[in-house]
């Protein structure tokens, strides 16, 4: 039988294991954390917004400049095949007001259990409190490190790297693995914000007057990049969060860069 390495335990990697052990491959997932998938259940304390249901062409243009690349990932596997998917784990959608798609529930914890247990019955291992920190010198296994310092060397047919940003380090999301790869030769692009609230230097009195009042469906735009996101946002005490910010969060960042 074939076997597969996959290092994290997110959903992109809890995904990969799912589909490879679909295909008859012993698949081993190793994580850092105590228990996966941390950064998903955190996400569903808020409802878990699973997806979305506007059409292909509206969804690929938030992807921009990798909207050509990632094209065929989402003829293969889009909205509806998720929302299939999710009503395959016992936990059937819905579309909310504002197009967003959650589960019923609303919650993350019966999904992330039901998705456990179907990579349990698939005979997925997951190892805890494994943190990948490189290769072997002659490059041929990987290292773990466990909490309490000890190694261990593994390898697969398949290797599959699901290692997350660096938005959560608490979660296990602290971009750690860059210096690894950077030190095995291999490019990677340095890591930017994107999908965030914004920071806004509100005078003191704005700060206490507004922070935790709602913008219901007021448009967002940055001048010159685009046309304008509407949703509900939020003021906080230190800036801007909501649906409308985070979806344009990539042009402002851009924007600031060249400024």
């Amino acid at each position: 039988m074939s076997t597969a390495v996959v290092v994290g335990g997110g959903p992109a990697g809890l995904i990969a294991a799912e589909v490879l052990a679909g295909a008859g491959v012993a698949v081993t997932v190793y994580d850092r954390m105590p228990s996966v998938p941390r950064k998903f259940l955190l996400a569903g304390h808020g409802g878990l917004n699973i997806t979305h249901s506007e059409g292909r062409e509206p969804m690929l243009s938030r992807y921009g400049p990798s909207a050509e690349r990632l094209a065929p990932v989402l003829a293969a596997f889009g909205p509806e095949e998720l929302r299939e998917w999710c009503a395959g784990l016992g936990e059937p959608t819905m579309v909310g007001s504002s197009g967003r798609v959650f589960p019923r529930s609303f919650r993350a914890t019966p999904l992330a259990r039901a998705w456990l247990a179907r990579l349990t019955d698939l005979g997925v291992r997951l190892e805890r409190r494994q943190r990948w920190t490189g290769w072997t010198d002659d490059g041929a296994r990987l290292v773990l490190t466990a909490d309490d310092g000890a190694t261990t060397e593994v390898t697969g047919d398949v290797t599959v790297f699901a290692l997350g940003g660096a938005s959560w380090p608490r979660l296990g999301a602290d971009g750690g693995w860059v210096e690894a790869f950077a030190e095995r030769g291999v490019a990677v692009a340095p890591l930017r914000p994107a999908n965030v609230g914004v920071r806004v230097a509100w005078s003191r009195d704005v700060a206490e007057r507004f922070a935790g009042v709602p913008l219901k469906q007021v448009g967002l735009a940055v001048r010159g990049h685009g046309r304008p996101v509407r949703g509900d946002a939020m003021v906080t005490r230190t800036g801007l969060e909501g649906g409308p910010v985070y979806a344009i969060g990539a042009a402002i960042r851009d924007a600031l860069d060249g400024e």
